[in-house]
């Protein structure tokens, strides 16, 4: 990453409190009326595990290269009025389940301005455990269950053991996609719910096959990495996928040498995996 501005702007963001970040001083020669990505980061505090931060400096990233502004609106408090109308992408970072149920409340207490930000077609993305919130309902351990936002038709059973290790995947656009996955619960699709992508390599929901959930431009992955980090061309898609509904251009695209680095270490860890699937 080569802004290190930005990106220190955004630790600061994300440890001081700062609310809002804009790339648009980075972007030279950008029209002075061009119209910014929006961007909510929902409770960094509560959804903190896993690298979320390191995601949403990825998207900064990804934007400077793509030459297109954005805006990330932090927002702290689960009893925060959330600015739906505002918003062109919501990020849920990874957190733990027991949080799901919290978070899944917090955002319902303003259901239609949330219908209204999907029947737009803004993006709404989920990592590993945060699923959940998009869930219509996980189970617990204890057999107690809780109700998501009932976005994705799926279900979720918490499990006794964590399972860890590599995830490789081809989503639904073609993009493969590299990370690790830190499961604590299994996900099963109910019938006519689309799966992100297949499994290359990994557990993904259930063992099944199947990763992830997609419906729309509502998305769930169980891949961390920080994932974003790992994956820019998948960071560009759900970018332009977001500025396209938002009617908002963007002047460039990313190509190899931008991402040099990365595709580098995509080849390294592939081989690695066919290591192990050779022996």
């Amino acid at each position: 990453m080569n802004n290190f501005e930005s990106l220190s702007a955004l630790r600061e963001a994300a440890d001081r409190g700062k609310n809002v970040l804009s790339n648009r001083a980075e972007l030279r020669g950008l029209p002075d009326d061009a119209e910014a990505l929006h961007i909510l980061w929902l409770y960094p505090d509560v959804l903190n595990l896993h690298g979320g931060r390191g995601d949403m400096m990825a998207l900064l990233h990804v934007a400077d290269l793509m030459e297109l502004p954005v805006e990330i609106m932090r927002i702290d408090e689960l009893d925060e009025e959330i600015p739906y109308e505002w918003a062109h992408m919501i990020c849920l970072n990874s957190g733990e389940i027991k949080c799901a149920s919290e978070v899944a409340a917090a955002m319902s207490r303003q259901r239609e301005e949330l219908d209204g930000f999907i029947e737009r077609g803004g993006v709404l993305w989920a990592a590993a455990s945060s699923g959940a919130v998009l869930a219509r309902e996980y189970t617990r351990l204890d057999g107690s269950k809780a109700e998501g936002l009932g976005l994705l038709d799926m279900s979720w059973q918490e499990r006794e053991s964590v399972w860890g290790d590599d995830i490789w995947f081809t989503a639904d656009d073609g993009i493969q996609v590299m990370g690790c996955q830190i499961q604590v619960a299994d996900v099963f699709l109910n019938e006519g719910q689309a799966p992100l992508g297949e499994i290359i390599y990994g557990r993904g929901n259930c063992g099944d096959g199947r990763e992830g959930a997609r419906s729309g431009n509502i998305i769930f992955t169980n891949c961390l990495g920080p994932m974003m980090v790992k994956n820019p061309r998948l960071a560009e898609k759900w970018l332009k996928t977001a500025a396209a509904s938002a009617g908002i251009e963007c002047r460039r695209q990313i190509n190899d040498s931008d991402v040099e680095i990365e595709d580098k270490s995509f080849e390294l860890i592939k081989k690695f995996i066919n290591e192990k699937l050779n022996k």
